[in-house]
């Protein structure tokens, strides 16, 4: 309902009723008011909205003077500031995976006739595109390099056109988690002749790497397993791993097959367990998606 500002109805009576009704005078008439009660701001779905706008504004805030300006020239032709593109382009990452990758502190460092040195800042270790051409929305040249976070990282342009003018713009594509490895099997306690197939995959935002096998040929029969009768398996620690999920995938006695554990840690010991989603094996496809990133657009000048 629209707020009210003469009276609906004259009654002789003053107060509140309820939590939107009020009664009082106006002009000497007696009248009673409804206010609109606020809808409920703190939904999960609103709460997420807000956590994920200030994660790109904390984001943005990081991002110096030229960086700023970079994403002023990217929105140039759409209805947009440089900041409100920032915004969107952010939260449209971390909707899809837990991370954006700031590329940030972009300088020119040296200018020739034919090439051009670039500097820039990662928060995250990976590859990383550096696409550059004569104008903003003709980026057709580009060139690959490895960049370290914490760290200046540099990038040569070279067989340019002298006395030119040329824009670039640095792209990281979805960079996925990488799957558990060296992986160390074996059997704590009494020896069986059964062959067993583990499988072990690493997972963030709910989603999992392809899976790392363990094969172990003498497990015990599954009743003789327990705190003294063990399978142990460790495997290195994945980076940006929230958790860790342990499949039986085959096996040669009468060991149910499924997903039998999920850890936090790096390390598991089937004792006997009894699998939480029987007769299911994970995907061989990697959809754990990490982080990606992606910067304004710059300009330099051959001499």
């Amino acid at each position: 309902m629209a707020k009210v500002t003469g009276p609906l109805f004259s009654i002789d009576a003053s107060g509140k009723f309820g939590d939107s009704m009020v009664f009082g005078k106006w002009k000497g008439i007696n009248y009673v008011r409804r206010h609109v009660t606020a809808t409920q701001p703190n939904t999960k779905k609103q709460i997420a909205v807000r956590d994920k706008f200030r994660q790109a504004t904390a984001l943005y805030q990081r991002l110096s003077g030229d960086d700023k300006a970079a994403w002023k020239l990217k929105a140039s032709g759409q209805p947009l500031t440089g900041y409100n593109l920032f915004i969107k382009r952010v939260k449209a990452i971390i909707n899809s995976m837990p991370l954006f990758n700031l590329i940030s502190a972009v300088e020119i460092e040296e200018e020739t006739i034919d090439s051009c040195t670039i500097s820039f800042m990662v928060d995250k270790d990976g590859p990383v595109t550096i696409k550059y051409g004569n104008t903003p929305t003709a980026l057709n040249q580009s060139t690959t390099v490895m960049a370290t976070a914490g760290e200046i990282n540099f990038a040569d342009l070279e067989d340019l056109d002298r006395e030119s003018n040329y824009y670039f713009t640095i792209d990281q594509e979805t960079q996925y988690l990488f799957p558990p490895t060296t992986i160390d099997s074996y059997v704590v306690g009494t020896e069986g002749d059964n062959a067993v197939l583990y499988a072990v995959t690493a997972v963030i935002g709910g989603r999992e790497t392809n899976p790392s096998m363990a094969h172990m040929s003498s497990v015990p029969d599954f009743e003789a397993l327990d705190d003294d009768n063990f399978v142990e398996i460790n495997w290195q620690p994945v980076d940006g791993a929230e958790e860790y999920r342990i499949y039986r995938m085959e096996t040669t006695g009468d060991h149910p097959t499924g997903l039998v554990a999920i850890n936090e840690y790096s390390n598991f010991q089937d004792n006997g367990l009894i699998p939480i989603k029987p007769d299911i094996i994970p995907n061989k496809e990697n959809t754990a998606r990490h982080f990606a990133g992606e910067a304004g657009i710059y300009s330099f000048s051959t001499l």
